[in-house]
């Protein structure tokens, strides 16, 4: 059974509004009130994207132990969590008290973050930037030990613990790990540094901007990696990143979505139609079924839908019709 999850808009409030107060007004209304209308529409996951300087938004871990207070079932996912740009004994604590508070409905969607602003952020936070994947993998291993019954000691690359105890787990078992990849060719496959994070903690694949056809593949070749590793592959969910506007025609839809995107990168310029097309569904309700149809026929389990729209209320309500 194909999952919609629904991406808060935790950069949006910061964008929109001038100070403090009409933030925190702005987050009660179009951060935690649409979680809540999100979980009462069907949704079956809210996620919350990272940046800590290249594009300031809510935290998203704080923001999803709000959420947990305000919903009952929804899962609380982070598309995507950037570990690498805290120490990852902090990342530990702070999601294995998500989970627990959340009754155990964390996912944790971890990507490297690419694009303009994200070296600066890098090295303002003292993380080298071109070993930033190095950084992630050896911080996930120590958290997926924190998370276990041990002490954890580790004398690593970039980090050193003895004997380390966070003294609390998640509930039950742990959170799902997405890794978070567009980076796929049909005919190479994988990076070998994606491959290797597949492989040793991958429950979960949650690329974006790609076709049905290149996403099939990928999905099957994310599957044979788990597999040749060891580890059940049939558990292994088929996630998809996508941006939607729902409006009466093509046009208009896209016009809304390159109008929020230009705000929210400000260093990608002038998009074109083609620049927005490709990254997910605009148009009509029939268009937007369809093209939910062709990703769920190429293997897509699990939708996580930003919108694109300044109106997120209506896309929410909208997007839910043409679901049900």
């Amino acid at each position: 059974m194909v999952s919609h999850g629904f991406v808060l808009p935790t950069r949006g409030v910061v964008l929109s509004a001038d100070d403090s107060l009409e933030q925190a007004a702005r987050v009660d209304s179009e951060v935690i009130g649409l979680a809540r209308r999100a979980e009462a529409l069907g949704f079956d996951g809210v996620w919350a994207g990272d940046s800590v300087l290249a594009k300031p938004r809510l935290e998203p871990l704080s923001t999803l132990a709000a959420v947990a207070g305000a919903t009952e079932s929804v899962t609380l996912g982070s598309a995507v969590y950037l570990p690498q740009l805290r120490n990852p004994v902090h990342v530990a604590h702070q999601t294995a008290t998500v989970d627990q508070v959340s009754g155990g409905r964390l996912a944790l969607g971890v990507g490297v973050g690419v694009g303009s602003g994200v070296a600066t952020e890098h090295d303002q936070l003292d993380v080298p930037y071109d070993r930033r994947g190095a950084v992630l993998d050896e911080g996930l291993e120590i958290i997926e030990g924190l998370w276990g019954d041990e002490p954890v000691s580790v004398d690593g690359e970039f980090f050193e613990l003895e004997d380390a105890d966070i003294g609390i787990r998640p509930c039950g078992s742990p959170p799902p790990v997405y890794i978070a990849s567009a980076t796929f060719d049909p005919r190479d496959g994988f990076p070998r540094q994606i491959r290797d994070r597949m492989a040793a903690r991958g429950d979960g694949w949650l690329p974006i901007g790609m076709s049905a056809e290149m996403y099939e593949a990928g999905i099957e070749r994310a599957r044979e990696i788990v597999a040749d590793a060891g580890r059940d592959a049939s558990s292994f969910d088929g996630a998809y990143y996508q941006d939607v506007v729902i409006a009466e025609t093509e046009a208009a839809a896209i016009e809304q979505a390159r109008t929020f995107l230009e705000r929210y990168y400000p260093s990608w310029g002038e998009l074109s139609d083609d620049d927005v097309r490709k990254r997910g569904a605009f148009g009509p309700p029939s268009v937007v079924a369809d093209h939910l149809e062709r990703y769920a026929d190429a293997g897509v389990e699990n939708f996580v839908t930003r919108f694109t729209a300044s109106d997120q209320r209506e896309q929410l309500q909208r997007f839910a019709d043409v679901v049900a």
